[in-house]
């Protein structure tokens, strides 16, 4: 299977990528996290077309496929956008009903992987705490939208596609911090046992991103398969920066916790690890699954 996107698609990805590094910085992060004013991104959104990736062109979209909105998702990941953009974009938007496209959004999706949803769609409702401070949620009202199993497969694929963002950010912040930090009269980073470490979360992130865009091409037993993998990886990037960063990597003057926060709370959403590797082993035991190396990328 070829998982290479078409030069436009590419294009598109890293215009998003230029976008969300240059506005979302830390320091933009930092005047969120302390209630302060900071620059609306949404008119950017909306302008730059990141809003309409998965809308058909009958309606003004970019009509893309959930693997493009996937590699949006990673690059709003790496930059740690603070704004629910992933959420309207690739998950309220594709499920919209007949005719709100033509306006701004005002329905949010509801699924039990989720029970809370971002302020921005809510009228009122009752505040929830999250680990990540630049996360403004409510709790959801009962029920679930008519297209749940739909709903899941979006929140699943973009919430790991996020997380290999967060992971690779991670992974350079660190990198960057090990050829500053020097011991012994050297660069930690010229240290093996700092090197091999960021290796391998490296390692992990690279065969981590096909298994992601494999679960949004194809859907099924790939998707659960994609969130277990991002996690793992998310959990090892994060373990592995604050061992390099040392005592201070998780102290809130180092920029690193805004985005350790973030991938600790996305791990949980759609479906966290316990769920998807229970569906994994239902799907092996219970199934009429065809396993084998033969199999595997069927």
């Amino acid at each position: 299977m070829d998982f290479r996107f078409t030069q436009d698609q590419q294009d598109l990805i890293d215009a998003a990528k230029s976008f969300f590094d240059g506005e979302n910085t830390p320091e933009r992060m930092r005047k969120m996290a302390a209630g302060e004013q900071v620059t609306n991104l949404w008119p950017q959104f909306a302008q730059l077309g990141l809003l309409g990736i998965m809308v058909p062109e009958s309606a003004g979209g970019l009509a893309q496929q959930l693997v493009v909105m996937a590699g949006v998702a990673e690059a709003a990941g790496y930059a740690g956008v603070s704004e629910p953009y992933v959420e309207i974009a690739g998950i309220t938007v594709p499920h919209a009903k007949e005719g709100e496209l033509s306006g701004p959004i005002q329905r949010a999706v509801l699924s039990d992987l989720r029970p809370y949803i971002d302020a921005l769609l809510a009228e009122n409702g009752e505040a929830l705490n999250s680990i990540d401070p630049l996360r403004n949620l409510v709790k959801a009202k009962d029920g679930n939208d008519k297209n749940v199993d739909s709903v899941n497969f979006h929140g699943a694929v973009l919430t790991a596609a996020q997380l290999i963002g967060l992971s690779q950010r991670m992974v350079d912040m660190s990198v960057d911090y090990a050829k500053d930090r020097h011991q012994f009269g050297k660069p930690i980073g010229s240290f093996q046992a700092v090197k091999h470490q960021l290796a391998n979360v490296y390692t992990q992130i690279e065969f981590t991103r096909p298994i992601i865009h494999l679960a949004a091409i194809k859907g099924g037993a790939a998707v659960h398969n994609a969130k277990v993998a991002a996690i793992d990886t998310a959990m090892l990037a994060a373990e592995t920066a604050i061992q390099v960063h040392g005592g201070m990597g998780y102290t809130y003057e180092v920029d690193l916790h805004l985005f350790m926060k973030r991938a600790w709370a996305l791990c949980g959403e759609w479906g966290d690890r316990n769920y998807h590797m229970k569906r994994l082993e239902d799907y092996v035991l219970n199934g009429d699954a065809e396993l084998g190396p033969g199999q595997s990328f069927a």
